[in-house]
């Protein structure tokens, strides 16, 4: 991302605090004048001590702080991805090659799993998931009429509370993980027009009561994560005591990573259950949230 976005990442992430330029300034021991050449996109070089008081003073977590350090270097995602030239061919530019690959190991995976953008819509999700998080058939039917309609976090946090309704036990640690996750990888994208879209639509109490409450509640939290991994451990109404692992495999692309998240089984219980899903269910996937053109209501 160059200097410009950049300064709207900066705009974007301090306006979460609620605070003003001047509130940022004194809170981060950083001079005012140097705050609004960040946001406006006139201060060519960052020393990494700047950087990281800015990373301090919002409260990132490992895996986002990352991410901001990644945004201030200045490369952009198109220029990450392998380059094509006079003799050599890559695929990496065409994003309907790279879609249709991910969609694919989607179908073929016989554990629960399915397939995000970076700002945590599902783009495709197989059959077998489908099953395993019972999600209403109302949510599919109303989801190209509604503001994130096939975004995990709607499913999470809108006031059918579609997931809490199904987990028993360990709802809140499920909530902060899942919560943790979207901020991660959306980090780099807060000041986009998507997500500024989709945001306003998870603040509406009405409509995501919970949502702003985890969203903040992951700054507070002790445990970090270092890695593209979790461990889930809860009791689900259908299935019994569940206990696995979410596992990540990235893929890069010009439009942002896409993001392939498997449900690993860790116990004996966990694992009779996704052999009985997947002989229930077969092979198969759904298609739903398009991509990379992200249309808004």
């Amino acid at each position: 991302m160059d200097r410009k976005e950049f300064g709207k990442l900066i705009a974007a992430l301090r306006q979460d605090m609620e605070w003003t330029q001047f509130n940022l300034a004194e809170y981060a021991g950083i001079d005012l004048a140097v705050i609004s050449q960040i946001e406006r996109g006139a201060k060519k070089h960052f020393e990494p001590g700047l950087l990281v008081k800015l990373a301090n003073i919002f409260h990132l977590t490992t895996l986002e702080r990352r991410e901001f350090f990644f945004a201030a270097t200045g490369v952009s995602a198109e220029q990450v991805v392998r380059q094509p030239s006079a003799a050599l061919a890559t695929d990496t530019q065409d994003a309907d090659k790279t879609l249709t690959k991910m969609i694919r190991l989607v179908e073929q995976l016989r554990v629960p799993a399915f397939l995000l953008d970076v700002y945590s819509d599902v783009l495709a999700v197989n059959v077998m998931a489908a099953a395993f998080f019972q999600i209403p058939v109302s949510m599919f039917e109303t989801a190209e009429s509604t503001s994130g309609g096939y975004n995990a976090m709607r499913v999470m946090f809108s006031k059918e509370l579609a997931t809490r309704s199904r987990i028993t036990e360990n709802w809140d640690e499920y909530a902060v993980r899942s919560m943790r996750f979207f901020r991660e990888v959306s980090l780099r994208y807060r000041a986009k027009p998507y997500f500024q879209y989709l945001i306003k639509a998870f603040r509406n109490p009405a409509e995501y009561p919970l949502f702003d409450r985890y969203w903040k509640l992951v700054s507070s939290v002790e445990q970090d994560r270092e890695a593209n991994v979790d461990l889930f451990s809860y009791s689900h109404a259908d299935f019994g005591r569940l206990n696995y692992a979410t596992a990540t495999t990235v893929s890069l692309t010009l439009y942002g990573e896409l993001l392939l998240n498997q449900y690993l089984p860790i116990d004996d219980h966990t694992s009779r259950i996704f052999e009985q899903l997947s002989a229930q269910c077969g092979q198969g996937v759904l298609r739903l949230a398009p991509w990379p053109n992200k249309p808004m209501s």
